[in-house]
């Protein structure tokens, strides 16, 4: 169990999590453009979709809590029927014909479900942290082998990331001072070993499902052994990203990028809306010329985070997950002031 003193925001986690958001709406919009098939588009894809949203597990755990989870889950599950609805909708108008599956989150909403399953499972990994994380890892790898996981329930996804987020919840705040506190040789070294592994990737041509987490190696159609070797590497080398992150994350104050780290969950939730309308014109633009369509995509990647990152869009999320969010958010911001681990 770990044990926490009161201390000021840690403005770095705020840093790193605005980061990572842009690289979710970036790699998403690069999607877009034509979905992996692009030479143009697959390297940077690799490189966000490598360690990204293993990242975001691991912070996710760092500000975890195993108390008030009714507080903390309650509005989670208003925001993701909410979006269900919505991104249902918008799909209907920019996509006739679309099939959806109520037992399966759209899109990106596998993410709320995915820390839905992982806030319920913190009372264990803070009971257990060790055994949790070992628990996970084996997890993780072993469910490469089931053929029926998938999409439904986000069950997939939610094991295969769950080792990131109880070494996030037990030792996130280490390693966190550790990455960035490292020498620059040993920074330079893992960054080197973190491309030289997104390079391995890249050049493997793996099917980019992998990087979802979310089908079984029958799905992804290798055999269970082979699938079981693939997760392990994938793992490895998230693993290895994230540290390579950390430690070029800047150490400077960055009011704008804190903020956008402050109110992910917007952006998260709002982006997708910008992304489906600009995934009907993007094959076009990549078709014309690929350093425009980049350049166009990194812009649009900007304007969305600046557009859906505000206070007031933040408070009015707020305000929609309606009487359980403000509770949660009360205790996620006294938990996120409490980020001074005692290491003795």
């Amino acid at each position: 169990m770990r044990e926490v003193e009161v201390k000021r925001r840690d403005q770095r986690l705020d840093i790193a999590k605005g980061l990572l958001i842009g690289l979710v709406v970036l790699g998403h919009l690069l999607e877009g453009t034509n979905v992996w098939s692009a030479t143009t588009v697959r390297l940077p894809l690799t490189l966000i979709y490598a360690f990204h949203m293993p990242a975001f597990a691991f912070l996710t755990g760092i500000t975890g809590t195993p108390k008030n989870l009714v507080r903390r889950v309650g509005p989670l599950l208003v925001l993701l029927v909410l979006f269900q609805f919505l991104y249902f909708g918008a799909t209907r108008v920019l996509k006739p014909g679309a099939e959806f599956e109520w037992d399966t989150p759209f899109w990106m909403l596998w993410f709320i479900v995915a820390m839905i399953w992982w806030l319920l499972l913190t009372p264990i990994i803070d009971k257990f942290p060790r055994a949790s994380i070992a628990v996970s890892t084996a997890l993780a790898i072993a469910v490469t082998a089931v053929p029926w996981i998938g999409y439904p329930l986000s069950l997939g996804r939610a094991l295969v990331f769950l080792p990131f987020y109880a070494v996030g919840y037990a030792y996130g705040k280490r390693i966190l001072d550790w990455c960035m506190s490292s020498t620059k040789v040993l920074k330079g070294v893992t960054v080197a070993g973190a491309a030289s592994a997104l390079m391995v990737l890249y050049f493997a041509h793996l099917k980019h499902e992998w990087f979802y987490g979310s089908l079984s190696a029958e799905s992804l159609e290798v055999n269970p052994a082979e699938g079981l070797v693939i997760r392990t590497v994938l793992l490895l080398a998230a693993s290895l990203g994230i540290m390579a992150f950390l430690m070029l994350v800047p150490q400077r104050e960055s009011p704008g990028l804190a903020m956008v780290g402050r109110h992910t969950l917007p952006v998260f939730l709002l982006h997708g809306f910008i992304v489906l309308g600009a995934e009907l014109y993007l094959p076009a633009v990549l078709a014309r010329n690929n350093v425009v369509a980049l350049a166009f995509v990194l812009t649009l990647t900007a304007a969305t985070v600046l557009l859906t990152s505000g206070p007031r869009t933040n408070a009015v999320m707020r305000t929609i997950s309606g009487y359980f969010f403000k509770p949660s958010t009360q205790q996620a911001t006294k938990k996120y002031s409490k980020l001074q681990t005692l290491s003795s």
